[in-house]
């Protein structure tokens, strides 16, 4: 599978036209789908742990059509009519797996924006803990979801989950994009594309050096394999 996305792509995947940043099991779905950036102008801090193997997502501030600066109030629990905001419905989700009201975490599927019209599939995810609390950056209260990765398989039949120990961050994901110029390295088509580590991860090949990884379309990314080329 894939694993760079236009936003139809994404779309096409899904089944149906995602539009915002938390989706709780949308569609009936039997996972929740997150969209994250973790760019410098990006609105919310997301990112990952120091050793890479924790996410953290920040929740959803008030809409702009409600208050003219949402970064100056703590994110909701409720909408002004008084429903469940998707941050509440994320935190009732989580704190009813810490008190073992339910038997699993729940299953997230995570695509990061690389770039205008550029999606990345980071995997699947469980999320196990949430804190509401004060910013270090600014002075509100803010959620910060924590996910970590999970195994070999996802709860979307023949779909396999992201490998996290060969995770390439997302800053060198951007070197190569435009490096590559969005296409295949060895035949520049702009279909079907899958970053690749040059010299296979399983054989020692680097996740966070630039120069071993490079883009493939689906047809020489099978062909290449585990192979060194």
């Amino acid at each position: 599978m894939k694993d760079i996305f236009s936003y139809n792509d994404l779309v096409s995947e899904e089944g149906f036209n995602v539009q915002r940043s938390m989706n709780y099991r949308p569609q009936n779905k039997n996972y929740s789908i997150f969209l994250m950036s973790a760019s410098d102008d990006s609105p919310y801090n997301d990112g990952f742990s120091d050793n890479g193997k924790t996410l953290f997502y920040e929740g959803e501030d008030l809409n702009k059509r409600e208050v003219d600066s949402p970064k100056k109030y703590d994110q909701p629990l409720f909408t002004k009519t008084g429903k469940l905001t998707n941050n509440a419905i994320f935190f009732k989700a989580t704190e009813n797996y810490k008190t073992n009201r339910r038997i699993k975490p729940e299953e997230v599927r995570v695509y990061e924006k690389l770039d205008s019209n550029v999606w990345s599939d980071k995997g699947w995810f469980n999320l196990v803990d949430v804190q509401y609390r004060q910013s270090e950056e600014e002075n509100r209260k803010v959620f910060k979801f924590i996910l970590q990765p999970k195994g070999s398989q996802g709860p979307k039949e023949g779909i396999e989950k992201f490998e996290f120990s060969r995770r390439i961050p997302t800053n060198i994901k951007r070197i190569v994009w435009e490096r590559d110029k969005g296409r295949c390295a060895k035949c520049g088509t702009t279909n079907n594309l899958h970053f690749d580590h040059i010299i296979p991860f399983s054989k020692g090949g680097s996740s966070t050096n630039p120069k071993n990884i490079q883009i493939l379309c689906n047809k020489h990314n099978l062909k290449k394999s585990d192979k060194i080329e």
